[in-house]
């Protein structure tokens, strides 16, 4: 885990590979990580049962607010031990990355006690009834109890990008995955003398292969190599580095607790119109998930570049890399957005559910589609402005989106004017937009650039 990365001095071609060695591996690591999810949703629409897609939905869902909620610790961290690597001070990066690693087990233990009881209940809150209940309770309940290992694991894997190394991550995401298909398959369907469990035996296969892979990368970070490295040292309190963590983490943390709340309220609005429309809705999310995996890719070579830069003292360099990796990514999710809008039904039938609800997953397949561009933009400048320490920018930005048109026009267009699920997925593409325009008009004005040394 040796410092994989040198800063060019220069836009050039010598830019654009550094760019593409960061965002390859992040985008390969993200659409393995993805293939669990898209796994168990192909597997589950084959049973022909939407009750069980509905659990399969509605409990990740869950466990997926959770996630993120917490994950503003990980993009604390991870702006933080960028910059120390370009300030060439990796034992600061170490430090920050102890306290990280032991904020997010607590996190994650708070979350399974606080969660496991209410599982039956949280599935009842949001619209599931009958036998999908115990299913999605289920789901949550095995994703809660491997967080305990996942939150830590990824933790690591963010200060592992932000080092500059994200060929690691993305082969420990690849053999979990290989993994979770070989469990999931036979759990699900019964095979190789594995009972038939159905959602009980993709969330059995999700617990083993989360918990997994975050013990491997924690095994991987205290054997170590190079400069990166963790000892029980770094594990002790250390209020000064837990304040920083704080402070950074805060807006991102506010940022994702507004997006995850309108979420679960727009999850809700979706359950509502019906158990073949959230249906529909859980196989569209799975196929559009495909894209942002490399969008998430250049947030990350966006990130990592902005805060080595800005740990380096290079504020143009900085600037001139997050401009350079958006026409990326523009270009590739540009051209996802362009086969959703064409092939939607086709993309939709490869699920082999019922035929209504694949109609109703290609009509907001192809409205997903629309969504790419401004997901393009808000990953890219998002994760550049946190690298560069600015976490309340997306927090605004995503505060504009989801007042404007996450909650607001879904319920306009999906009940009012009476769209259903075409107008919950119009809506949302016009989120993404808000968004990224408001991260533009934020990074022209340029007050990112005054957090060009690492705080004290």
């Amino acid at each position: 885990m040796n410092r994989a990365l040198r800063l060019p001095s220069q836009p050039g071609p010598a830019l654009n590979r550094a760019i593409v060695s960061l965002a390859f591996p992040a985008v390969a690591e993200n659409l393995l990580l993805t293939t669990a999810t898209f796994t168990d949703t192909l597997m589950i629409g084959w049973l022909h049962n939407p009750a069980a897609l509905s659990a399969l939905a509605i409990g990740g869902f869950i466990n997926f607010v959770l996630s993120n909620l917490f994950a503003s610790v990980a993009v604390a961290s991870t702006s933080l031990v960028a910059r120390a690597w370009g300030a060439d001070d990796p034992s600061f990066g170490r430090e920050i990355l102890g306290q990280a690693l032991v904020f997010s087990f607590l996190s994650a233990l708070v979350f399974l006690l606080a969660g496991y009881p209410l599982a039956d209940s949280l599935m009842r809150l949001m619209g599931l009834q009958g036998e999908a209940v115990s299913l999605g309770a289920y789901y949550l309940q095995a994703l809660l109890v491997g967080n305990l290992l996942f939150f830590p694991g990824i933790v690591l894997f963010g200060g592992m990008r932000g080092s500059g190394n994200t060929r690691t991550p993305m082969k420990v995401t690849g053999l979990i995955t290989l993994l979770h298909v070989f469990l999931a398959y036979p759990l699900i369907f019964g095979a190789w003398g594995f009972p038939a469990l159905g959602v009980r035996g993709a969330a059995l296969a999700i617990l083993t292969t989360n918990a997994g892979g975050g013990l491997i990368v924690i095994l991987l970070t205290w054997r170590g190599q190079g400069d990166f490295f963790l000892r029980v040292r770094h594990l002790l309190p250390r209020r000064r580095l837990i304040r920083q963590i704080i402070r950074l983490a805060g807006p991102a943390f506010w940022e994702q607790l507004i997006f995850r709340t309108a979420q679960l309220v727009f999850m809700r609005l979706v359950s509502a119109l019906g158990e073949i429309a959230l249906a529909a809705h859980q196989i569209a999310n799975s196929i559009e998930s495909v894209s942002y995996m490399p969008g998430w890719g250049f947030g990350v070579a966006g990130t990592t570049l902005s805060g080595q830069y800005m740990g380096a003292g290079q504020s143009v360099m900085a600037e001139r890399s997050t401009w350079r990796t958006m026409y990326f990514s523009l270009a590739v999710l540009g051209t996802f957005g362009l086969l959703f809008l064409l092939f939607g039904r086709q993309l939709a039938s490869l699920f082999g559910s019922t035929p209504e609800v694949i109609a109703l997953a290609g009509i907001a397949i192809q409205l997903g589609g629309l969504e790419q561009p401004g997901l393009a933009v808000f990953n890219v400048l998002g994760g550049a402005l946190r690298g560069a320490g600015d976490t309340r920018s997306p927090m605004l930005a995503t505060l504009a989106g989801v007042l404007g048109a996450r909650i607001l026009l879904v319920y306009l267009f999906a009940f009012v004017f009476g769209w259903g699920l075409a107008g919950v997925w119009l809506a949302t593409s016009i989120d993404w937009t808000i968004r990224a325009v408001f991260l533009i008009l934020f990074y022209r004005q340029g007050r990112w650039k005054r957090n060009i040394a690492l705080p004290a």
